[in-house]
């Protein structure tokens, strides 16, 4: 069908009047949306060819930790973006550190630490496991568990690096006069490549050479400072729930906090909080494609418990229940944040002066519902709320969770000014009560954003701002975060060596970086592969 663009304005504007026009709703309805979904102009939700995009990833990372400076982009950007704790990791990311910093990424269980001066980019990452580039400096892989159909692989200059079972995994690049070396601690790995075959089993370490025929050798493992440090034994902690070790930052939750056994919902778990403590209070919202509006909690435990599972007061104190476990279920869902928006006029999806100028949400509760507010299927909607109501997240105790369709968790609804929300401030400094009238008829925002995001919002990077439509959002817009610098090949040096499935060693342009913000390279140091030209920066306003 040919989208019209004066058709949509048309039915817009009367969906917009019938709303303003309707009585308030009442109470056993308020926990349904009260219009379908209405798309933005440039947004996924379209109809066409647009609207036609798979499922958001259904298994993420996060960044547990990080030292110093950090950075990271997303396919087809051209700019690096500041890195924080809990942000999530998914395809197509790529993720810098500075000289002398550190980050530590969580997939699952295991754990991906990254030296100073590296450069590790995602290619994907879902239920078949772990595909990455390592472009430059280190990286130390800590992988405790694998699935019989799921494989890890590292892509270095000089080979693929092929985990072959959980064990532990130092890959450091090297430069075009320094080896590549990848040292198996624990575990065993395979290297292919060009004129490469072997195998590396545990305490050895393989030694790659050479630019255009590479030359390969096995000696005992030497772990360096960095990875002795990473390598130190675990303090003793009670061995998490598979289903809850399968979450990124789940095992973190047996190490603080308590757990105990509740009899409406099984294990559950209790924060290390003050007892005024609210969910979705302490941290700020960011925009994260492709799923927009993402939860970033402050607390280095504040991963696994807001991106699954849901929460619920029991006897004064707040709880975590992680739901039931499905067999049918490869692994939990990661959703953005399992709340439900309230209070958002249709106006505000359509960018019009209706918008409101705050936004409230309140975290989903047991057997409540999670309906994204971006575009996903019936299937996946199914799958993100299996485990928390029957028949796939639909209980029979009414559209809310409760008898009375009611929000169980609704005494901890929070509201902040809308700009507020699209600047990334912390939420409890600008929180505001919600009374009990504006609790008697909510309108929660199902099917859409609630709110559109700015160039001032965590998260949005020029190719988020070109996808969703991202207004000006003050005087900073975008700020570039530093990045690696990639060497210029002079003409005539002789030609990238390929072949092997491996990356060039070279490349004849370095990518649209800023200078200003970014490191010196190494002398002869490797460069990334090349990749799809990336689309043309949306300048700052």
């Amino acid at each position: 069908m040919h989208w019209n663009p004066a058709l949509y304005r048309l039915a817009a504007s009367v969906a917009v009047a019938a709303l303003l026009a309707q009585p308030a709703l009442p109470r056993r309805a308020a926990a349904q949306p009260a219009l379908p979904p209405l798309p933005l102009p440039g947004d996924p939700a379209l109809p066409g060819p647009a609207a036609l995009q798979a499922d958001p990833p259904e298994r993420v990372g996060r960044v547990a930790r990080l030292s110093g400076t950090a950075s990271f982009r997303n396919q087809g950007d051209t700019q690096w973006s500041p890195l924080y704790p809990n942000y999530p990791v998914s395809s197509g990311n790529a993720f810098w550190t500075q000289p002398g910093a550190t980050a530590m990424l969580e997939v699952a269980d295991s754990r991906i630490a990254l030296a100073g001066g590296t450069q590790l980019d995602i290619d994907r990452l879902d239920t078949a496991g772990l595909q990455a580039v390592a472009a430059r400096g280190e990286a130390f892989i800590d992988l405790r568990s694998l699935a019989p159909d799921e494989s890890w692989t590292v892509q270095t200059p000089r080979g693929l690096v092929r985990l072959e079972q959980p064990g532990r995994y130092a890959i450091t690049v090297g430069t075009t006069e320094a080896p590549t070396r990848v040292a198996v601690l624990a575990g065993s790995a395979s290297i292919e490549g060009q004129d490469t075959a072997l195998r590396v089993a545990a305490g050895e370490e393989a030694s790659l050479t050479g630019t255009d025929r590479f030359q390969a050798s096995i000696a005992p493992a030497r772990p360096d400072p960095f990875v002795a440090s990473l390598t130190a034994p675990p303090p003793p902690i009670r061995a998490p729930a598979a289903s809850v070790a399968a979450m990124p930052g789940g095992s973190e939750l047996y190490a603080v906090g308590s757990w105990a056994e509740a009899p409406a919902y099984g294990q559950v778990w209790y924060p290390p909080v003050e007892r005024d403590w609210v969910p979705y209070r302490q941290g700020h919202w960011a925009f994260v494609a492709p799923w927009g509006w993402t939860w970033i909690d402050d607390a280095p435990w504040g991963f696994a418990p807001f991106h699954y599972g849901r929460w619920v007061e029991i006897g004064g104190r707040w709880a975590w229940t992680p739901g039931e476990r499905h067999a049918e279920r490869r692994g939990p869902v990661y959703a953005p944040a399992l709340v439900t928006f309230l209070g958002v006029a249709a106006g505000a999806a359509l960018g019009a002066t209706l918008a409101p100028r705050s936004v409230a949400w309140v975290p989903l509760g047991p057997r409540e519902p999670y309906r994204p507010w971006y575009r996903a299927s019936e299937g996946y909607v199914r799958q993100v709320n299996a485990g928390h109501g029957a028949d796939g997240g639909r209980p029979s105790g009414g559209p809310g969770g409760r008898v009375d369709g009611g929000f169980v968790n609704r005494q901890a609804a929070t509201a902040v000014p809308a700009a507020a929300m699209t600047a990334s401030r912390p939420v409890a400094a600008a929180a505001q009560p919600v009374s009990a009238q504006q609790f008697a008829a909510p309108r929660p925002a199902a099917g859409q954003q609630p709110l559109r995001p700015t160039t001032e919002t965590a998260g949005v990077t020029p190719a988020v701002a070109r996808r969703f439509g991202a207004e000006p959002g003050g005087p900073g817009g975008f700020r570039p975060a530093p990045g690696p610098v990639v060497p210029v090949q002079a003409p005539g040096s002789g030609a990238p060596v390929t072949g092997g499935g491996a990356p060039p060693l070279l490349r004849s342009a370095p990518p649209t970086v800023p200078e200003r913000a970014a490191p010196p390279a190494a002398q002869g140091q490797f460069a990334p592969r090349p990749g799809p030209a990336p689309a043309a920066p949306v300048a700052a306003p």
